[in-house]
């Protein structure tokens, strides 16, 4: 994934909220919010990681055990955390895999000053479903100030991946990050057994605190985002619930699909930038579709980037639909810049914007922060 980020990137790309945004202040997470996938599943033949844990081990996170854990994951198809905190620099999955936390599991990143960090990596690996996984970053202990690439989990080049049931929080930069790319993949892949990242389903749970997004999305095919509660997303642009941003134009976004998330204090809630995926070649196409999505405490809603002159790259086709969004105390819920009609179909229905305590689903209301209507239905 294309790591640093310019907020007139190549001078075309042009933000308004994005750049103005502030960090709030943490807002208590609603546990009622959280929804989780029931997901029934038998432990008896999985590996137990702490039997292969030195002895003497401690059970509260403070010791590094990585080798110990890479081992066990490496050694096993299925495996399942002790039921106590475990300590880690990150741990690679491998194909045909699961990896099962039990309630009071987690994995602590070991605090580093190293910008880019991923607690869980899939990297060019297929089949591995991962069960209720409680991951914790290190933004609070973090040893430097630069960079914004500490992940939670990071899929790349991967297929057929499930994730039920996520608690991820206090990562350095995103929670999670799919991306169809083999750059900063694990050292030691070919390139020729990299896979076309798709059939990705990301279901149930939450993503708190977290520096730059909840969830990227830079490329992918087949993806399901569904019953997330994204909050507390402060501290590096552009500090969305989720951002779909590629890196450039070698990536895809086809059958993105986005459904019943709530997100509650961010910069803004869905951050659409086709800045780097146009092609002057060919016409890119964009599938995605959101539905049921709630936005409150934030500058934005829906935001749709653009660019500050009209760039030489071919109309994209496809769409951006957006069916069924709320917003509460959102400052522009939803907000469109110039694109010269180069960017997909956006479609906007159902939309419901509490203003003072009002609900105004006008037309008016969502134009209001519109500079360009071309190619938008509502």
């Amino acid at each position: 994934m294309k790591i640093l980020k310019s907020f007139l990137i190549l001078g075309l790309s042009t933000f308004s909220i994005i750049c103005c945004s502030q960090k709030k202040d943490k807002v208590t997470v609603d546990k009622s919010l959280i929804v989780s996938q029931n997901i029934a599943v038998q432990t008896n033949d999985f590996f137990k990681i702490e039997t292969i844990l030195p002895k003497g081990y401690v059970k509260d996170g403070s010791v590094d055990y990585t080798a110990y854990i890479q081992k066990a994951i490496d050694g096993n198809k299925k495996v399942i955390m002790p039921d106590f905190p475990l300590m880690t620099t990150g741990v690679f999955a491998q194909s045909n895999s699961q990896i099962y936390f039990q309630k009071n599991s987690s994995l602590v990143l070991k605090p580093t000053a190293d910008v880019r960090y991923q607690i869980i990596s899939l990297h060019g690996v297929e089949n591995v479903k991962i069960y209720n996984p409680t991951l914790i970053g290190d933004r609070d202990k973090h040893l430097g100030s630069k960079g914004e690439w500490g992940f939670g989990i990071d899929i790349r080049s991967s297929r057929n991946i499930d994730i039920f049931n996520v608690n991820i929080s206090d990562c350095w930069g995103d929670g999670i990050v799919v991306v169809k790319t083999m750059r900063n993949i694990r050292a030691g892949i070919a390139k020729e057994t990299l896979f076309t990242t798709e059939k990705i389903n990301i279901i149930g749970g939450i993503i708190n605190n977290v520096r730059r997004n909840g969830i990227t999305i830079a490329g992918g095919k087949d993806v399901l985002i569904k019953n997330l509660l994204i909050t507390n997303i402060n501290g590096t642009n552009p500090m969305a619930g989720i951002d779909i941003e590629p890196d450039d134009s070698s990536n895809i976004l086809e059958n993105i699909n986005i459904e019943n998330v709530k997100i509650n204090n961010a910069n803004v809630g869905i951050d659409l930038h086709l800045g780097q995926y146009g092609n002057q070649n060919i016409s890119k196409s964009v599938t995605i579709s959101c539905n049921n999505i709630s936005v409150e405490n934030a500058n934005g809603g829906i935001y749709i980037a653009g660019y500050k002159t009209k760039p030489n790259i071919k109309e994209m086709t496809g769409y951006f639909k957006v069916d069924n969004l709320a917003t509460n105390n959102v400052t522009k819920p939803f907000e469109k810049r110039d694109q010269f009609g180069l960017y997909p179909m956006i479609q906007m229905n159902n939309y419901k914007f509490n203003v003072n305590n009002k609900i105004d689903s006008s037309k008016e209301s969502l134009l209001k922060n519109v500079k360009d209507n071309s190619k938008l239905k509502y």
